[in-house]
């Protein structure tokens, strides 16, 4: 069976890098214990409602599947795929509401046994791209970072009800 790998660096602050393990250890209390509350700390970041905002988010019940390594020396939270399964639906969105004046940001993702397919992801304030071609990442980072004529918005709003578990 194929596994995906997932490479994402991105330069933050220890407690930057917090927020998305706050997020990843409420998932994963969410697997054992369906009470699970998200820490106080995502109230900021989520809202009035971050649990709902959360499990929306992620998908829930699918595991995230991605952890997160934070390099104080260098300054950087690293992502990875657990179990070569990384919820790669719920990432950019995740990004979007984590890290909205990091944006915009791009990663990869590649099954493990063919890494020259790798496929770029590029997460923007008001769009998300996917490419193939690496060498066209940077333009467009470029391009996303270019001063525009209107200020920077962003409504981020869950669109739909979390799936009922009661039948």
């Amino acid at each position: 069976m194929s596994s995906i790998t997932l490479t994402l660096e991105l330069a933050c602050t220890r407690e930057e890098a917090a927020r998305f393990a706050a997020v990843e250890l409420f998932l994963a209390e969410m697997a054992e214990n369906t009470e699970a509350e998200p820490p106080a700390e995502l109230d900021a970041v989520f809202g009035a409602r971050p649990r709902v905002t959360i499990l929306g988010l992620a998908g829930h019940p699918q595991p995230l599947g991605i952890t997160c390594r934070y390099d104080c020396d260098r300054g950087v939270m690293t992502l990875a795929a657990t179990g070569g399964k990384p919820n790669l639906a719920a990432l950019p969105v995740l990004l979007l509401w984590l890290y909205p004046d990091k944006l915009p940001i791009a990663y990869s993702v590649h099954v493990t046994e063919r890494p020259e397919r790798a496929v770029w992801t590029i997460v923007g304030l008001n769009r998300i791209e996917i490419t193939q071609h690496e060498d066209d990442v940077t333009a467009r980072l470029e391009a996303l970072r270019a001063p525009r004529d209107t200020p920077r918005r962003l409504d981020l709003l869950p669109t739909r009800p979390l799936p009922r578990s009661d039948g």
